[in-house]
């Protein structure tokens, strides 16, 4: 898979072992500038803007994923390169947690896991879906529906998400990124999302699920920051609901959301390592 990068990110993490890195690539996201704690309390603080239907408008841009660390082959170990180019912001720590699985499932999960790099279909270019794709990062608004767009590692994806009562469509294909309608709850966007592909994951290391899948989203803007959650329910091969950790994303007004370069899969000298546990989005 090839993909266009806005820098690279410079960590002096020294050398790691390959366990190391494909834990790294699972905890850390890597998000383009989100600003300091200083500067996100002020832009919370700032005054809402709305719609003329009086409802908080979610119009803007909210998140840029930027590549993960440059990493060299060095003997049985992965280097992270501590001299390449760093990008202004990046290497914000987010861990979204991790699904409790029945323990009657938990071998699957590690076969699923220790094959990786055959089975996963997001490293083949395959959509990641909902909710592996993270946070919406361009929210379009009308009083009918909001567009949701994404320039992602796999390609740019899109979902539109009718708030105008509609329900959710029936007798369509499952998809990736489903089938979402959404209403409000006060200042808050609920967003229902149902009819995803069973073959998505939920996230790396073998997080996969059923067709019963359910995600609900919550989306709540307060001044220039949104707050983004996530609830994922599939009680089939889940002990309990995956409440996924919260984002809190500051409006990003000198950037703007960008065509996907081409997705190829990686070649087969990277397959036949099986070491690569990372889709970092």
């Amino acid at each position: 898979m090839k993909r266009h990068a806005s820098g690279q990110l410079a960590l002096s993490l020294g050398v790691l072992s390959l366990g190391a890195v494909a834990w790294l690539a699972v905890v850390v996201a890597y998000a383009a500038p989100q600003g300091t704690a200083g500067a996100a309390n002020a832009a919370a603080a700032k005054a809402t803007p709305r719609a003329s239907d009086g409802h908080p408008d979610l119009t803007g841009m909210w998140y840029r994923r930027v590549a993960g660390p440059v990493t060299k082959r060095v003997g049985k170990s992965l280097v992270i390169v501590n001299d390449a180019p760093p990008v202004e912001g990046a290497g914000n720590r987010y861990n979204p947690g991790t699904p409790k699985y029945k323990p009657e499932f938990l071998a699957r999960i590690k076969e699923l896991k220790d094959d990786q790099i055959n089975v996963d279909p997001a490293f083949h270019c395959g959509p990641p879906g909902v909710p592996r794709i993270g946070p919406p990062q361009r929210i379009v608004q009308t009083a009918r529906e909001i567009v949701v767009l994404y320039d992602d590692l796999n390609g740019n994806f899109f979902r539109l998400i009718p708030i105008d009562g509609r329900k959710h469509r029936t007798g369509i294909e499952p998809s990736a990124n489903g089938d979402s309608v959404g209403r409000w709850e006060g200042d808050t966007l609920v967003i229902e999302v149902r009819n995803i592909l069973e073959d998505t994951w939920l996230g790396d290391n073998g997080l996969f699920h059923t067709a019963d899948l359910k995600v609900t989203e919550r989306l709540t803007r307060q001044g220039d920051t949104l707050k983004w959650e996530a609830i994922v329910e599939d009680p089939e091969v889940l002990q309990e609901p995956w409440k996924v950790t919260p984002r809190i994303l500051p409006l990003m007004t000198n950037t703007e959301i960008e065509e996907a370069a081409f997705c190829e899969d990686r070649g087969v000298a990277d397959r036949a390592t099986g070491d690569y546990h990372g889709n970092v989005r």
